[in-house]
């Protein structure tokens, strides 16, 4: 395995979220995934159980969406479904917060919301989506999110295009080098990871991981 092989084999997570893929092509992402000794998988809870098992004696650290992409899971709701992602083999948690409760002007409920998830006592990350979100919710969720001790940041929730490098540059300057800055969201070849990377981005998240491996393997 080449440097470049390692060490991207780390910080390029596999995405399975996709609600309409059959046993079959789960298999051959689960194969995929021991192929190119990918050791971060980002997953929704359908996925965990069969997860668990077909990566079984894998050391892989397993990321599931919680919330995601709705952001419509009821507060009361989130101890029992991070319980059931525990018990089920989730390792970390992904979560949107409740954006729309800043342009209600309660910013302790939005606070209130992500410190339920924190109790969990997994490690969590924010998911934002800057182009969706008014520059002052945006900014006012983030420093609530530091306030509160969150440690790892994903930029994009795969429904917009990539991120600008103009806005990379700005979250850069707005968090410090003991936050994680992963980015989701129209990556799909070695070029852009490439691009990523270079511009200081700690992971991405892609469900096209065996494209970009292929060409990393063909370098």
């Amino acid at each position: 395995m080449s440097n470049k092989e390692y060490e991207y084999s780390e910080k390029i997570h596999a995405t399975i979220i996709n609600p309409y893929l059959s046993k079959d092509q789960f298999d051959v992402n689960c194969d995929l995934i021991k192929k190119y000794n990918i050791r971060n998988i980002s997953t929704s809870l359908l996925y965990l159980k069969d997860l668990k098992e077909s990566l079984f004696n894998f050391k892989v650290n397993i990321k599931t969406y919680i919330s995601y992409p709705l952001s419509d899971l009821p507060s009361n709701c989130i101890s029992d479904l991070i319980i059931f992602a525990k018990d089920h083999g989730a390792n970390e948690i992904e979560y949107i917060p409740k954006f729309f409760l800043l342009s209600k002007k309660d910013e302790e409920g939005f606070a209130n919301d992500i410190e339920k998830v924190s109790l969990s006592n997994l490690p969590i990350t924010l998911i934002f989506n800057k182009e969706r979100l008014k520059n002052k919710y945006f900014r006012r969720a983030l420093d609530i999110s530091l306030e509160l001790g969150i440690k790892n940041f994903q930029f994009g929730d795969g429904f917009s295009s990539q991120i600008s490098f103009i806005n990379i540059k700005e979250l850069m300057d707005l968090l410090n080098q003991t936050n994680s800055i992963k980015i989701v969201g129209g990556i799909n070849n070695l070029s852009q990871v490439d691009q990523l990377f270079n511009a200081g981005v700690d992971c991405i998240g892609s469900s096209n991981f065996y494209e970009i491996f292929r060409e990393i393997k063909s370098n």
